[in-house]
């Protein structure tokens, strides 16, 4: 070879190496921003979000197989991962555990507000009522993390069992200053191939909304459902859309969705499993909302950090590496329009000016 071509040769390669270099000194500057940014979290359901470490302990306390942890999430794992929570949580003491050490993790991934969602049940002789009042009592004790709570209904034990709930709930706020200052909203959840459709349950959430001056968290669109209860739930999203959020949405079509002001839970390791992608950029709301115009506001959550093996700003990662430079700030702001506490815009604020991020 001449020594030109070598010395061409060379500066090529030379080149090319600081091209790479530079390349992946610019990805781990993004990651690292986006690791630090300020986030809202609008969608954790709380037991769900319990530490694999934590959960790992309590199953070996309770003589129970906890192999599942190490198996890859896939949509069957995942319901194992949740029948071992169910069997683990068993008294208000590991409800608290959870929710702190999520509060923990929730502010290590830089956010600054969340929405826990929880089912109030019995534990050990304690009462639904109690729950809901351990819940808010640690969720009001959290630092550098303005927490909220999201009173979960499941929609497969019907809508006399959400009434008593419901009634339950409107007593604490009246009788328990914290109860009444956390608890901002109520969530319909459960199996979506219950026969119970929305309209069961659509006079208790006007109640919620229109009397209580609380929002609505609505889990649809999940699986195919019904047009009919689709199409129940979008209207009454249309009435007072700032006051409704929708989890998941993702058997809606493009066109059903357009225009729509009401805020999307997007989850993206949760609707990967559930969707069995192959890669997030099918991700039929995150390209809608990323790729078209008309879409609705879209935040980024976790759903079941446990179960999943995710975190929030993992989320963002991958988010980031699917669909490239977007604007997650963007997302952020959203967010913290579509919260169900004002003081969330205050809460993203204070952050971002103590952290620069």
């Amino acid at each position: 070879m001449q020594p030109q071509h070598k010395r061409l040769l060379g500066a090529a390669a030379t080149g090319l190496a600081a091209a790479v270099a530079a390349h992946i000194l610019r990805r781990w500057r993004d990651r690292r921003r986006i690791r630090r940014m300020t986030k809202v979290e609008l969608h954790a359901h709380l037991n769900g979000s319990i530490r694999p470490a934590t959960l790992k302990r309590l199953a070996a306390e309770r003589g129970l197989d906890a192999a599942c942890l190490d198996r890859k999430r896939t949509l069957e794992v995942c319901f194992e991962i949740f029948a071992l929570i169910h069997k683990c949580v068993d008294s208000l003491e590991i409800v608290a555990v959870i929710a702190r050490e999520f509060l923990e993790d929730l502010r290590a991934d830089g956010c600054a507000y969340v929405e826990l969602r929880t089912t109030p049940r019995a534990l050990q002789g304690r009462t639904e009522a109690d729950y809901v009042r351990t819940v808010c009592r640690v969720l009001s004790e959290a630092s550098g993390i303005t927490a909220r709570l999201l009173v979960s209904v499941d929609r497969s034990r019907g809508p006399e069992a959400a009434a008593k709930t419901l009634a339950e709930v409107a007593q604490l706020r009246r009788s328990d200053a914290t109860v009444d200052r956390i608890v901002v909203g109520v969530d319909f959840s459960g199996n979506p191939t219950s026969k119970h459709g929305f309209d069961a349950f659509e006079h208790l959430f006007r109640e919620v909304r229109d009397q209580w001056g609380l929002g609505c968290a609505l889990h649809v669109g999940e699986t195919p459902r019904s047009d009919g209860d689709s199409a129940k739930i979008l209207a009454f999203a249309r009435e007072k859309p700032r006051r409704v959020r929708f989890g998941h949405a993702l058997a809606f079509s493009d066109d059903e969705l357009r225009g729509c002001a009401s805020l999307i839970e997007a989850c993206p390791s949760s609707n990967a499993a559930t969707l069995d992608l192959a890669r997030l950029e099918d991700h039929p709301r995150l390209w809608c909302h990323f790729h078209s115009t008309g879409s609705p506001p879209l935040a980024i959550c976790t759903d079941d950090t446990g179960v999943f093996g995710c975190s929030l700003a993992g989320e963002y990662l991958k988010v980031w590496d699917a669909f490239g430079p977007v604007d997650l700030v963007r997302v952020v702001d959203d967010a913290a329009a579509a919260a169900f506490d004002a003081c969330c815009g205050e809460a993203v604020r204070r952050r971002r000016a103590m952290y620069n991020v």
